[in-house]
């Protein structure tokens, strides 16, 4: 038994049909099917105009690298495309498929074209672009009606991005996403603070009588003065550092500073001496 070869024609229009511009979903509906089969979730979008196309990295004098204006005009206006059908980016992994319909035959780089929207992407479609696990890219003629096809669907894979790829949050347990390299430890900014003692608004018990109470600043650790006054006393007793006495009426003061009471200094007009 020999097994025969498909007809390369034949394999490619199961992937690309003819025709024109009408044809575009089925193509991308097909791109999709064959990127990631049984998806849950897919996004199609035609971009009218000629396929950019990311030109090579150039620098400086000094030797910094920079980008020509045409290729920020170019991602810009492709970002602003995709903000239409993406309201947020998608965090999981992600299957990327592109038909580029150029206007001539001049011999450009497919995945150069890949590459700017790809890059153009970054914070509108997916958070980044290392998400992609999957990816399919077609040059294509047209002279009539220059055009790109994308389409975008999750993806299915044992290499694992996004929100696919999860790390527990070292305070409340909860899972939260890992994209890129990162050595994050907690879901948020509010999960770091609580871990480390930092958030204001949940209470803490008094170090001196106990009571729960909510700080000012992080560094407070004392619900009153009271409380602050009554801890330096049980340090100064502890030190046996005696308490002043009032230098009027020999009453024994809260603090070590010397002096009068209040009752002896009030009685005293403007608080002078008698």
């Amino acid at each position: 038994m020999t097994d025969t070869l498909p007809n390369p024609s034949e394999q490619a229009d199961t992937i690309l049909p003819a025709g024109g511009v009408e044809e575009d979903t089925e193509r991308a509906l097909r791109l999709c099917e064959a990127l990631a089969p049984g998806t849950g979730q897919m996004k199609i979008l035609v971009i009218d105009g000629e396929p950019p196309s990311k030109s090579r990295p150039r620098f400086t004098r000094n030797g910094k690298p920079y980008r020509t204006k045409e290729d920020v005009d170019a991602e810009k206006r492709t970002a602003w495309n995709l903000r239409r059908v993406f309201p947020q980016p998608w965090t999981g992994n992600i299957a990327l498929g592109c038909v580029f319909f150029r206007p001539n035959k001049q011999r450009i780089d497919v995945d150069n074209m890949l590459k700017h929207v790809c890059d153009s992407a970054n914070g509108i479609a997916w958070v980044d672009d290392s998400q992609v696990t999957a990816v399919y890219g077609i040059a294509e003629l047209d002279i009539d009606k220059p055009r790109t096809v994308l389409v975008f669907a999750q993806h299915h894979s044992t290499l694992t991005r996004g929100t696919d790829n999860v790390r527990q949050c070292e305070h409340c347990g909860k899972p939260f996403p890992i994209v890129g390299r990162t050595t994050k430890r907690f879901c948020d900014a509010a999960c770091y603070r609580k871990s480390v003692g930092r958030d204001l608004s949940e209470p803490i018990p008094c170090k001196q009588c106990g009571k729960p109470f909510r700080r000012t600043t992080t560094g407070q650790i004392m619900c009153s003065r009271e409380c602050r006054a009554e801890s330096l006393r049980g340090r100064n007793r502890a030190r046996g550092i005696p308490r002043s006495k009032c230098a009027d009426c020999g009453k024994e003061l809260s603090h070590t500073r010397g002096g009068r009471c209040r009752p002896c200094w009030s009685a005293t007009p403007n608080g002078g001496t008698p």
